[in-house]
């Protein structure tokens, strides 16, 4: 049976969501990211790091930050619209019940072939900062072993 490894990171570390974040309400989304170009690369795969800047006061006992896929079918005109019930999670960062500042990567993520953006739903039962938030992701290749 073949099995895939890790072949190559075809971007570097990229923001996706920066002045999006700022700010935004507990149980909101922000707006989507820019288009993310995958028609060349056709890359598998991707690694997201999310940031946030220390919160105002103690995220909730089991605070989350869902970051969600938004697709398009047709090279890039058309996405589905930024509601969590329609699109699929990407990754979800958990976070303790504090207010400190937080980094945290996830890896293994699947994308799509064409574009797609990005999004995020604040799930920690505070606002996040005023600034310093942000979503970075790389892309990377697998080859068969």
């Amino acid at each position: 049976m073949a099995a895939f490894s890790h072949k190559a990171y075809t971007i570097s570390a990229t923001t996706a969501l920066s002045t999006e974040l700022n700010s935004l309400a507990n149980n909101a989304n922000c707006a989507a990211s820019s288009a993310i170009d995958n028609t060349t690369n056709l890359d598998l795969e991707m690694e997201v790091e999310l940031v946030l800047a220390a919160q105002g006061a103690a995220r909730s006992t089991g605070a989350q930050v869902f970051l969600y896929i938004v697709r398009s079918i047709d090279g890039g005109s058309n996405y589905s619209d930024v509601l969590e019930s329609i699109n699929d999670i990407a990754a979800t960062f958990t976070l303790d019940a504090a207010t400190t500042a937080r980094r945290e990567v996830k890896s293994d993520i699947r994308i799509p072939p064409g574009f797609f953006k990005l999004y995020v739903r604040n799930a920690t039962g505070q606002a996040f900062a005023a600034s310093g938030n942000t979503i970075r992701y790389r892309t990377r290749q697998l080859q068969i072993v």
